[in-house]
């Protein structure tokens, strides 16, 4: 069920009704869990079996390192391995299937028994760190385990957030939870803003810039200059979609009286790889952070023999490795989380990190430009079918392959322009305009007018729906 269907508008139209009828917390947590079953199972029902089996693990293995301290450690391994299990083997199993079945038809055997493609549920990746960081932060004693079973169910399955997030933590989303909610009209004006940017990010923006990115890609051959222009293509798109998502769930969390986290902050502004992270898929940032960058790094602190040097580049390397795992099974994707962590570790040791600024406006707009042309080259490695397709790209094709590649380059790149315009005018109306002036009412019906004349029966999927 798109964001952007008709079917959604009316599902989320029903649910609104229905939960705000109800006048004890309990009731609307139902409402709100039913909700969220209709909601992921709407296409494949079979994907609430996995959610359900794998909900109802964690709720006892959590009921377990409370009741059971001395064994905590055993409850919290037996959820790492139920979720990074399932996690692997629908993320990885058609890779290495088709990986394994290509090597033995090498060999010449048939290895077409191997063939067998399992679909990876919608939402998976999400949930699942939904579900660690919560364990994860009961084993530390920082969160205490809920005992009511449809509070945490809840929790794992909050429809605005199943599918592509935000991941949001349990310090952040239980206690809202756990509390009664009241109609505010607060609720109402701070969700329509949001529902109408991201239709505005998502379909005027992502969905006119991807085919155009799709028809460069799809080419046999296409010269360098045009996958140059995909690739920028695909750097305002992605942003788009992604962030289109984002703004749609927070809008739609906060129509039901949710305040969820903030997934992105200019993330194209930013001078050095760290601050980009720190600006993208934030919630996804802060998880690789606290659960992975932070522990390695404590522990490679400790072991005093290790060269300083590997201290520092080693938890930025595995950190990005594992993000580039979480993203997919791929070549492409290992080698874009390894890209990242090269950059980080490149731009540390040249004592660029943390608020770095540098002096003056030229030296600024050179360090914007650079960071900006590696998060472009990033992003071509991220949208590459394939590595052997990539080193095509470099090795083989033409940099030019005929004279209307310069058309076809400048009309590309003159719509990626013209279609960050308006991304561009709402960062200076939010930062020059107070809240209740009327630019922003005025940007706002610009905004549904372009929506209107946008708007199409195709509504294609969210990009991040394949993670």
């Amino acid at each position: 069920m798109s964001f952007t269907s008709i079917t959604f508008a009316a599902f989320c139209a029903i649910t609104l009704l229905l939960y705000w009828l109800m006048r004890q917390k309990q009731l609307q947590n139902i409402v709100l869990l039913a909700a969220g079953l209709v909601f992921y199972g709407w296409v494949h029902p079979w994907y609430l079996v996995l959610l359900g089996l794998s909900t109802t693990l964690d709720y006892f293995l959590a009921l377990g390192m409370l009741r059971v301290r001395e064994r905590k450690q055993f409850f919290l391994y037996a959820s790492l391995v139920s979720n990074l299990g399932v996690l692997a083997f629908f993320k990885y199993f058609n890779f290495f299937n088709t990986f394994l079945a290509d090597r033995l038809g090498q060999l010449g055997i048939n290895g077409d028994f191997f063939l067998l493609t399992i679909v990876l549920p919608a939402g998976l990746s999400f949930y699942s760190l939904k579900k660690l960081s919560y364990m994860l932060d009961i084993s530390r004693g920082t969160f205490k385990p809920v005992t009511n079973y449809i509070d945490f169910s809840l929790y794992v399955s909050f429809f605005p957030q199943i599918v592509s997030g935000p991941i949001d933590r349990p310090q952040q989303l239980l206690p809202q939870i756990e509390t009664m909610r009241r109609w505010k009209t607060s609720y109402f004006s701070s969700a329509w803003p949001l529902i109408l940017m991201g239709f505005f990010k998502k379909v005027v923006i992502a969905d006119t810039i991807k085919s155009m990115v799709d028809r460069v890609i799809s080419l046999q051959q296409p010269s360098k200059l045009l996958v140059l222009a995909a690739a920028v293509g695909f750097t305002l798109q992605i942003l788009a979609d992604f962030s289109a998502y984002t703004d749609i769930s927070r809008g739609v969390a906060w129509l039901f009286g949710f305040e969820t986290s903030q997934n992105f902050r200019t993330p194209y502004l930013s001078l050095t790889p760290s601050e980009f992270w720190n600006r993208w898929h934030i919630s996804l940032s802060n998880f690789l952070r606290d659960y992975i960058f932070f522990p390695l790094r404590r522990s490679l602190l400790r072991k005093r023999t290790l060269p300083g040097w590997l201290v520092t580049a080693l938890p930025p390397l595995v950190t990005m490795f594992v993000s580039g795992l979480w993203h997919g099974a791929g070549w492409t994707f290992l080698i874009w989380g390894i890209y990242y962590g090269l950059l980080i570790v490149v731009y540390q040791a040249a004592g660029i990190q943390g608020d770095w600024k540098p002096t003056g406006w030229v030296r600024r707009a050179l360090a914007h430009l650079l960071m900006l042309s590696l998060i472009v080259f990033g992003w071509l490695i991220f949208r590459a079918p394939s590595v052997a397709w990539l080193g095509k790209v470099f090795f083989q094709f033409p940099w030019i392959g005929t004279p209307y590649d310069y058309v076809i380059f400048l009309v590309i790149v003159s719509m990626v322009i013209a279609y960050s315009l308006p991304l561009l005018v709402k960062l200076l109306i939010d930062r020059y305009f107070p809240e209740h002036s009327w630019i922003h009412a005025a940007f706002f019906a610009m905004l549904t007018v372009a929506v209107l004349l946008y708007t199409n029966s195709s509504n294609p999927d969210f990009i991040y729906f394949q993670f």
